[in-house]
């Protein structure tokens, strides 16, 4: 067939201009050769805007977390804390597997799946009742973890940055999830309603994030080949498989003849190394590839709060330098009354110091 290419200069937000190709047939479809990443993995198809700003120590104040939070008209801006999380007892105590068989190994989970590369699709591996049944098993099998809420004994190995411990953060608290699994694991498109601190114990991953400025064109004509990005919403439509709303597109391979509008979409990425935790703000799509090998990583959804708690800042300073909950001195389940902030309405979480026996240390 004779094929017709408009190239079209588009401003795009982030004060740059981004070529977008639109390949359109006089007759039939779309020759793929043409298409610049066509059956290319995700990303392929427009340049990165790079990685997201990286954070060394020393961290934020509370005060200064909650300008980063609020950034870009409430957006917030995704950060990398480079080794907040290496403060943790977890990155020394689960360092190995033998470990944390020898430590947590009769600990109840509460999720682990199939297919590694994820479809939403796969279905519960029921049978793994505990941490050393998935230990035994995860290395020779297509599952991985997704246990939420970690168990109580496993929370106390896992704390929150200062940065966190004042200003109304953990008033807000929804849930806290660990993840393992021995690599390759590769997530659909999504994002949470809730503001997320993810942290990597072990193994590295790469998360490909995209601003929530797209939230209407992604979301636009859901279950429909009208959207061209692949979103679906299982929600809207019982006969789509899996749960929950996410582009429904094989991440290794992003057919453009089928969903073309991702060569317009630019992107950022994060690194997270071991050590590393990532602040990612509500609303902003993520896609996450773990590399070879074995990767844990804890995370905190929390509601971001409204207003900036100064008053709790300025006791805990009284009473001398800021404290480092652990989660297992604090409460979850915060739900807000609308939207996607924390509220003083309703039932609040807090956290409340304990004293940590010696077999916790």
């Amino acid at each position: 067939g004779r094929y017709r290419l408009l190239v079209a200069w588009a401003a795009m937000p982030g004060r740059r201009r981004a070529l977008t190709v639109l390949v359109g047939a006089v007759c039939g479809a779309a020759d793929p050769a043409s298409l610049p990443g066509h059956l290319k993995p995700l990303g392929e198809q427009h340049p990165t805007n790079g990685h997201i700003k990286t954070w060394e120590a020393p961290w934020p104040t509370p005060e200064e977390f909650f300008e980063i939070s609020t950034k870009d008209k409430g957006y917030g801006e995704p950060i990398l804390f480079k080794g907040l999380a290496k403060a943790m007892p977890a990155y020394d105590l689960w360092a190995t597997d033998e470990q944390l068989l020898q430590r947590h190994g009769k600990e109840k989970v509460a999720g682990v799946e199939y297919d590694l590369k994820e479809t939403r699709a796969g279905g519960q591996a029921e049978h793994i009742k505990n941490l050393g049944q998935f230990l035994k098993e995860y290395n020779k099998s297509d599952i991985y973890m997704v246990s939420s809420p970690i168990s109580a004994k496993m929370q106390a190995d896992v704390s929150y940055p200062e940065f966190m411990s004042c200003g109304g953060y953990l008033n807000y608290l929804d849930a806290n999830t660990l993840w393992v699994g021995r690599g390759s694991s590769k997530s659909v498109v999504h994002y949470d309603d809730q503001d997320n601190l993810n942290c990597m114990v072990a193994g590295r991953k790469r998360f490909m994030i995209y601003h929530p400025k797209w939230k209407k064109q992604f979301e636009a004509h859901p279950n429909s080949p009208k959207n061209g990005f692949g979103w679906v919403d299982t929600d809207l439509d019982k006969k789509v498989k899996g749960y929950g709303a996410f582009m429904k597109l094989d991440v290794d391979s992003i057919d453009l003849t089928k969903t073309p509008r991702w060569s317009e979409v630019d992107w950022w990425y994060a690194d997270l190394e071991p050590g590393d935790c990532l602040y990612l703000p509500f609303q902003w799509y993520h896609q996450v590839t773990a590399h070879a090998g074995r990767t844990i990583n804890v995370h905190t959804w929390y509601w971001r709060p409204k207003k900036f708690d100064k008053k709790s800042c300025e006791t805990a300073r009284n009473n001398g330098e800021l404290p480092k909950y652990h989660y297992n001195e604090c409460t979850f389940g915060y739900e807000p009354p609308s939207g996607h902030l924390g509220v003083k309405k309703g039932k609040t979480t807090k956290c409340q110091k304990k004293k940590r026996p010696s077999s916790e240390l």
